[in-house]
């Protein structure tokens, strides 16, 4: 068996959570709000209602599901390519992970950066250092293992990080001016013409709704289709670079090769 057998199997269910994510996300943004009008005869006036309709609880689950995989996937590779000798010391083992940094400017950030990555043979070190966001040609934070690490944070700690942002609300040019009066105790916006004007909101766009991912008013919001991006990473990028250590690696501590099959789980 590959050392990185079971992190295959982490990202495969990655998948599967991410597939029906999507699907209920699809069935969603169909139904993302209701659409109502009347018209109110006695005041001349013509009422368009939009009421925001309520997500599926199971999206943020499924979404907690998917990164959870990833996230837990990359760190459990880093115990089968960790050096024995870091396994087999207790001191070391709890810091045996996969390490994601998005700066490394202090002297307290190549510490603790050097400090894990001196638990790994030299090739595999090299091999997740290179990966780090702050090595990334652009922004750190459009880094996938950045994205990955912060929205499974987000959801371990703090709420479920996904959001609606609605459907844009269509408020027509009247005289007098048209009112917007926002329910917020509903989730409902609605918007208030003339009734000899309701013919302007014929012209009303049908933009959808979308669904975004992380955390309001925060660093990170992003869209939907990024998290394809960050399994896309995962698996076209980051597993093939360690796939080839499916072998004896050198111990630096010993300096004698360890036998494969103990870099399998017991």
């Amino acid at each position: 068996m590959n050392i990185l057998a079971y992190v295959v199997m982490k990202t495969d269910r990655a998948k599967n959570h991410l597939d029906m994510l999507n699907r209920e996300v699809d069935a969603f943004l169909k139904e993302a709000c209701t659409i109502t009008a009347k018209e109110d005869i006695e005041n001349s006036l013509y009422i368009r209602r939009t009421q925001f309709n309520a997500m599926n609880p199971v999206m943020g689950m499924l979404l907690g599901e998917f990164l959870y995989c990833l996230r837990s996937g990359l760190d459990q590779m880093a115990w089968q390519l960790a050096l024995p000798s870091a396994r087999n010391d207790s001191r070391k083992a709890g810091l045996i992970c996969f390490p994601i940094f998005a700066e490394v400017k202090t002297s307290d950030d190549r510490k603790n950066l050097r400090k894990t990555l001196d638990l790994f043979p030299d090739e595999v070190a090299r091999g997740i250092d290179a990966l780090q966001p702050y090595k990334g040609p652009g922004s750190p934070k459009e880094h996938a293992l950045w994205q990955l690490n912060k929205l499974c944070n987000i959801d371990k700690h703090c709420i479920i990080p996904i959001n609606s942002r609605a459907k844009p609300i269509f408020v027509p040019h009247t005289d007098p001016p048209a009112i917007v009066r926002k329910l917020d105790d509903e989730d409902a916006v609605e918007v208030i013409v003339p009734l000899a004007d309701k013919n302007k909101f014929y012209f009303d766009p049908n933009a959808p709704a979308e669904i975004e991912f992380g955390e309001w008013d925060s660093d990170l919001v992003i869209p939907r289709h990024a998290l394809s991006d960050i399994y896309g990473f995962i698996t076209r990028t980051v597993l093939p670079k360690f796939s080839r250590f499916d072998g004896p690696i050198i111990d630096r501590t010993t300096h004698r090769y360890s036998d494969p099959k103990t870099l399998y789980w017991p």
